[in-house]
């Protein structure tokens, strides 16, 4: 028998039982921290128009996920998907939180589905973001502006429908002031205002001095005793009285 194979035998055994010993020692030793950090809680913040359920849907996390790997990033592209998500956020508030703060689109108009009796919620970016059967009164309507389809995360066609649309909003007319706003002919754009006013505003380009200046006067008449109002050519603006 050859007497270097007992000793080759012992030292077998002690490297295997010190690599076991190893591994069970790194093991107690980090899998506190891990458990430490483990994802309990998901806030969401911002949300009014889209449930927090949904939120959490679509991101994805799972309670009890390591925080530190979550993925965040998968996650923030799956809400951005969202039609009403205008910007999103997600921050790690250790030891087992994460945060999903919303900013939500502003809905700025409504449109119609053609030969539907259907409404389209539009928000910022001119993006259709929710459908609807009830038309809210204080909500300006989008007449003959073209659509790239009727599916949610549709947007106008034309980008200066987008603008104008949100350059009415900024200004924050008097809720309920501002009825409809046609696009049908972009050289001569109309707007409709309470008690059936016709407000010219003229061709889209170079179109938000003239709504500058229907804000103007809106703020200093009485539109009831005004069947139109011609702003079309700058300068003094034409007003028809009924």
């Amino acid at each position: 028998m050859n007497e270097g194979e007992p000793k080759r035998d012992v030292f077998r055994w002690v490297v295997i039982i010190g690599g076991v010993l190893i591994a069970a020692a790194a093991i107690a030793l980090y899998a506190p921290c891990l458990y430490l950090l483990d994802l309990r809680d998901i806030e969401v913040n911002g949300n009014h128009y889209i449930s927090t359920e949904e939120i959490e849907y679509v991101a994805g996390f799972s309670i009890g996920e390591n925080l530190l790997t979550a993925p965040i990033d998968r996650a923030r592209t799956a809400l951005s998907s969202l039609p009403w998500v205008k910007d999103i956020s997600i921050k790690h508030l250790y030891p087992h939180t994460l945060v999903i703060t919303v900013q939500e689109r502003a809905p700025i108009a409504v449109t119609a589905v053609p030969h539907e009796r259907r409404l389209l919620v539009i928000g910022e970016g001119g993006i259709i973001v929710q459908r609807t059967t009830e038309m809210n009164s204080q909500a300006l309507a989008v007449f003959g502006a073209d659509l790239t389809g009727a599916d949610l995360g549709s947007y106008f066609v034309d980008n200066r429908v987008t603008a104008t649309l949100e350059y009415i909003y900024k200004k924050d007319f008097e809720d309920g002031i501002l009825r409809r706003i046609d696009f049908s002919d972009p050289t001569r754009v109309t707007l409709q205002g309470e008690g059936d006013v016709t407000i010219m505003l003229g061709a889209l380009d170079g179109i938000d001095k003239r709504i500058d200046a229907a804000a103007a006067l809106l703020d200093t008449i009485d539109l009831a005793k005004y069947r139109s109002i011609d702003l079309r050519f700058g300068g003094e603006a034409i007003l028809v009285p009924r």
